[in-house]
């Protein structure tokens, strides 16, 4: 059945790009198209935390209070809390003091949105934004806070396609965009995500991470199999597809991009 909602028409629409972290282009289909992006920028501002450590800004260590109501940043507008259904329920109660470390933790591992603007609200979207431009992500951007919706009204979102999605991985992946030890931290929380699409025929014993993100009738995944710049890389986005047709679909592109990946190259005669 076709899905509706804020960000799909209910035209069934997929784009994908699978490619070497280093590079090279294996298959792709409308990989330039844009998207919502969901909660896939979660990976920008992953990066962006990853810097500001590097930097000595942040310490894993450093306790913030835990908070489910930001300020909106379109000015006058009254402060605001993450829509119900969005809310994270293992986070602690509002007030309560938590290490940054497991802040970040809860944003990548299940996707937690008031975990998302509390680390937007510690490096800022101006770094997550330039994680994206570094990364040649350069179709994309992190608009606004999550559930801020005066801020979406005014046009503030949150935009992809999967050639971005790919080039953002597989810089995360060949270290370009972090220090040695936060890159192999970022790819350990990326292995630790609990929503499993295009990995989920990986092979036991074969690394893998990825970020997924979905709305109503948005699903979206972008993947790492393998390590360093041969890595296998993957990014789907799909639109107009309800919850079931868009993870068959997204588990079959994995599994077919693993195929992909293992075919070694033509021979070519002299």
């Amino acid at each position: 059945m076709p899905a509706t909602g804020t960000h799909s028409d209910g035209v069934p629409v997929v784009a994908y790009q699978v490619r070497r972290a280093g590079g090279e282009v294996l298959a792709e289909r409308d990989a330039d198209a844009p998207f919502y992006a969901a909660s896939t920028v979660k990976l920008a501002v992953l990066v962006a935390a990853a810097r500001a450590l590097d930097d000595g800004a942040l310490t894993l260590e450093q306790k913030v209070a835990s908070t489910d109501t930001f300020r909106s940043q379109v000015p006058g507008t009254p402060d605001y809390r993450i829509e119900p259904d969005d809310l994270d329920p293992e986070m602690p109660p509002p007030g309560t003091l938590m290490p940054v470390g497991r802040v970040i933790e809860r944003m990548i591992v299940v996707s937690s949105n008031e975990a998302t603007n509390m680390v937007i609200e510690l490096v800022g979207l101006e770094a997550t934004n330039r994680a994206l431009a570094d990364a040649g992500a350069r179709a994309s951007v992190v608009g606004r806070k999550y559930s801020d919706l005066a801020a979406e009204a005014r046009g503030d979102s949150h935009r992809t396609t999967a050639a971005d999605l790919a080039s953002l991985m597989s810089a995360v992946v060949t270290g370009r965009l972090a220090g040695a030890e936060r890159t192999a931290w970022m790819l350990d929380l990326l292995a630790r995500q609990t929503d499993r699409q295009l990995t989920a025929a990986v092979p036991d014993g074969v690394p893998y991470g990825s970020k997924s993100g979905w709305v109503d009738g948005i699903r979206h995944d972008v993947a790492f199999v393998g390590e360093g710049p041969d890595a296998l890389v993957v990014a789907v986005c799909t639109r107009g597809y309800d919850e079931l047709q868009a993870e068959e679909t997204l588990k079959a592109l994995g599994a077919l991009s693993l195929a992909v990946g293992q075919t070694p190259p033509p021979s070519r005669r002299p």
